[in-house]
């Protein structure tokens, strides 16, 4: 029951006890209990999911279209009568000498309501004094509430069921300041009415919810604007991240935050913002309104990058290293356009994103930059940053004659208009650069590189450049039947000039073989399972050269092979094989593994030469021989004879 102020008369407050019991309504707390609104009061009707956008919009519906009428609030429940309400204009007077008193202004609203027959019926009470000398009285369908400030004005339905929620006069909504009037937005029907510090909206689509403090000021502004958001789904939710609030809308979304302010969210970049995890995902609170951009697009600035949105190309976000390249190209006004992908992970842990102009890429070793045009036809060519070229270490860059060029991690990428775009991989561009790039004699390159036997050859305008493959290794034999490891690191050691270790110690088989390296003589064979042959060219060399990779696929061995060469550090295989199986260059018919060396490849076969340290000691055939790389890496390097969970075979291969 609501409590009442009334003076201390025994027979006036017996009097009222009888006339308000029929209602039994609810006692309010005091205004000190009443300062805030508690995030878990709502109305009958709540949604704390956002309803996604069937189409990305510039903005939420319009209040342009929408209709404003005076009328009453809803009888029961949340649905509304249609019952139209005079407006309550002031009634405060009849005439200038004989102002109206409260009770006569309650009773004139309630007469305009329609008295007796009206949607409010008959009284249920006499007059209540509430706080500030305002006065409330309750009808069977609803109350009236007078203040000296605002007057006579009706709540009830589902509105009321709302502000009771909300703690009524005591709580953070204050006094109705005035009644409730229906409105019509984007064809939802629904109605409002407003009070000293918000307003509670109620419609057909999400019943009635209360809007205040920032989020109101941002509603109303965007209503302002044409932009409305539409009618709430649900009561301000204060469960943000890191203190701040949010409410839904059939139009689109508001998050407030005390470092950010209080902004709105529609449409594509919603659908976009929802995917990424709302303010809890990378992109954190919007930062900014959403604004046109170039094209009939749209942007959105948030704690974390941009978001964009255009009719064609969909709802994207730029961020980080990506956001940086983008300003410098000037964003979607520049040559590179919209996004047409959100940052995708990539090779060797750099990531990429697609745009209308090209592709931007960055990796934590070369930085972000565009390809784009010419050059990204070429780039495609190589398979991208997983091919021999990599990740771009430049953006695009003039050149001679009104030619461009552009540098990667594998090589160069050179176009002219005479030419058109074609790569010069590291193993020929340092020979390129003898002959002073394409400003020498040689000029631009005029196709891609291409192999003749083991030699790498590429056109130029006014020449050809050529490189063998080979690591010109030569041969040494292992001393006895367990040291192909150590002889096989000798023959790579020699081959690239290493001939003392990191320490200090002079290059020899039996050093290579010895506890400080791969411990050979330790095991009686250089273990594959403890890494050692890795362990041991390492430390003699001072630095991670090399890794292990376990039953390669042939793709591995091709790319480790083919690398070696313009790595400097040629690819060793740590074969087996079995009794009764395939055998090469005149193996016995018997199970044991074998380490040799890679010295040359020729991609016309496929093929790979290697060096076998065990001809003459063990058995005989050619020191070196050429084998299929396919079926070499099938038969002796992927099926382990010995079944014991432990790794046995595989290659070793430069980083």
């Amino acid at each position: 029951m609501r409590s009442s102020l009334l003076a201390s008369s025994c027979a006036t407050a017996a009097l009222l006890a009888v006339s308000i019991a029929p209602i039994s309504l609810a006692s309010p707390p005091s205004e000190a209990e009443a300062s805030s609104p508690s995030p878990q009061a709502s109305s009958p009707i709540q949604t704390e999911t956002p309803t996604p956008e069937a189409s990305p919009t510039t903005s939420a519906p319009s209040s342009v279209d929408s209709t404003t009428t005076s009328g009453d609030s809803p009888t029961s429940g949340d649905t509304p009568t249609g019952d139209v309400i005079p407006n309550a204009e002031d009634r405060a007077a009849t005439d200038d000498k004989a102002p109206l008193s409260p009770e006569e202004q309650i009773r004139q609203r309630w007469q305009d309501m329609g008295g007796e027959s009206g949607v409010l019926g008959t009284a249920t009470s006499g007059l209540v004094p509430l706080r500030d000398g305002a006065f409330i009285q309750f009808y069977r369908g609803g109350q009236i509430y007078w203040t000296a400030q605002y007057g006579a004005h009706v709540s009830r339905g589902g509105i009321h069921g709302a502000y009771s929620a909300q703690r009524w006069e005591n709580g953070p909504l204050g006094f109705p300041t005035s009644d409730e009037e229906n409105q019509t937005i984007a064809r939802i029907s629904g109605a409002l009415q407003t009070y000293e510090n918000g307003q509670i909206r109620w419609s057909s689509q999400g019943g009635a919810h209360p809007i205040w403090g920032k989020i109101l000021e941002r509603y109303t502004t965007a209503e302002a604007e044409g932009r409305s958001l539409g009618w709430p789904l649900n009561n301000e939710m204060k469960d943000a991240a890191n203190g701040g609030a949010y409410q839904h809308f059939t139009g689109g979304s508001i998050y407030s935050h005390p470092s950010t302010g209080a902004h709105r969210v529609t449409g594509g970049i919603r659908k976009l913002w929802e995917g990424q995890g709302w303010e809890r995902g990378q992109m954190g609170y919007p930062t900014g309104e959403e604004t046109p951009a170039a094209n009939g697009g749209v942007y959105q600035t948030f704690q974390g990058g941009i978001a964009y949105w255009h009719p064609r190309t969909g709802s994207y976000y730029v961020h980080d290293a990506m956001l940086g390249a983008f300003g410098a190209a000037g964003y979607e006004r520049g040559r590179y356009g919209y996004p047409l992908t959100n940052e995708t992970p990539s090779a060797n842990g750099g990531v990429f994103q697609r745009f209308q102009g090209g592709t931007a890429y960055w990796h934590p070793g070369s930085d972000s930059y565009f390809v784009h045009d010419a050059v990204l036809g070429t780039y495609a060519f190589y398979n991208w940053e997983r091919g021999e070229l990599g990740y771009p270490l430049t953006n695009e860059t003039p050149s001679a004659n009104g030619g461009i060029f552009q540098r990667f991690q594998g090589g160069t990428i050179y176009w002219s208009a005479r030419t058109g775009s074609h790569a010069v991989p590291l193993d020929l561009l340092a020979e390129y650069g003898n002959h002073g790039y394409e400003r020498g004699h040689l000029g631009y390159p005029t196709s891609e590189p291409y192999w003749d036997g083991n030699r790498q050859k590429q056109n130029f305008e006014h020449g050809v450049l050529e490189k063998t493959n080979d690591f010109n290794v030569t041969w040494a034999g292992q001393p006895n039947n367990y040291f192909c490891g150590p002889t096989s690191g000798w023959m790579i050691l020699n081959a690239i000039g290493a001939h003392q270790s990191a320490q200090g110690t002079p290059l020899s088989i039996d050093a290579v073989a010895s506890r400080d390296y791969m411990n050979t003589v330790g095991y009686g064979y250089t273990s594959f399972h403890d890494r050692r042959f890795e362990y041991g060219m390492n430390r003699w060399l001072g630095r991670d050269a090399y890794t292990t990779i376990h039953t390669p696929s042939v793709e591995q061995v091709r790319d480790s092979v083919k690398a070696s060469f313009s790595k400097g550090l040629p690819t060793a295989v740590d074969a087996q094989e079995r009794r009764g199986g395939p055998h090469y260059n005149g193996h016995p018919n018997s199970t044991f593994s074998h380490i040799m060396v890679v010295t040359s490849y020729d991609p016309n076969t496929d093929s790979m030469r290697l060096a076998d340290p065990g001809v003459h000691y063990l058995w005989n055939g050619e020191e070196q021989f050429w084998y299929h790389l396919p079926s070499f890496t099938q038969n002796f390097l992927q099926t382990e004879v010995e079944r014991d969970g432990r790794e046995h075979i595989g290659i070793y291969t430069a980083r």
